[in-house]
């Protein structure tokens, strides 16, 4: 969360004060957002589960979209640990790769309603907070890049343009929580065999399932 709390205009400016609070009203937006959605959520429901008043709250929140903000970057965040973990447990690229590509599905799993509402809402956000989105998707674009392209120096994969090998990979992840409604005759350990056989065929990372 500390990178989204830098970035969020506050009243107050005692940081660890500013970094409990954001806490508190992002896990209270996190569980609106994922019941109702972030249009029929207000700024007063989102203060009263985080056992704030609306007064209170701006003082921690400049608008609703900095919640909004604050949500899409705990999930980053989780996303990011969640995929180091994995990675540090996995060896060659192809395993590296592999694991992150379950650890993300599994999140999205996880989160898939608040996963729908961020790709859904973000087009709702100022020019100033699209780019700091951007900035956190990118952080964890560059982590899957990193594995391509030691696989490519390894000589694993013959991926191309790695950056946009990433971006695709992260792309067929979200499969998952986007068209969950097309999907309802699979189960996510499916989801997962297909989108790690179809990235492994594709950049030369061997035949995907075959390696397990």
């Amino acid at each position: 969360m500390r990178a989204a709390v830098r970035r969020i205009e506050t009243v107050v400016k005692d940081r660890a004060l500013i970094e409990r609070r954001h806490e508190q009203i992002c896990d209270a937006a996190l569980r609106l957002f994922a019941r109702k959605g972030y249009h029929q959520t207000s700024v007063r429901e989102i203060a009263e589960a985080a056992d704030l008043s609306v007064g209170a709250l701006y003082n921690y929140i400049k608008t609703k979209e900095d919640i909004l903000l604050l949500v899409y970057h705990r999930l980053l965040d989780l996303f990011q640990k969640r995929m180091s973990e994995a990675m540090a447990n996995s060896g060659d690229p192809t395993s590296q790769l592999r694991a992150a590509i379950e650890a993300t599905l599994r999140l999205y799993d996880e989160y898939q309603d608040l996963v729908l509402v961020l790709y859904q809402e973000s087009h709702t956000l100022r020019r100033e907070a699209l780019q700091q989105l951007f900035e956190v998707d990118r952080r964890y674009v560059s982590m899957l890049q990193a594995i391509v392209e030691r696989g490519n120096r390894e000589g694993h994969f013959v991926a191309g343009d790695s950056n946009l090998i990433a971006i695709a990979i992260l792309f067929l992840c979200a499969v998952w929580p986007l068209k969950r409604w097309n999907l309802k005759k699979y189960d996510l350990s499916t989801v997962t065999d297909g989108v790690i056989g179809l990235v492994l065929n594709g950049i030369g990372g061997g035949h995907g399932l075959s390696d397990n």
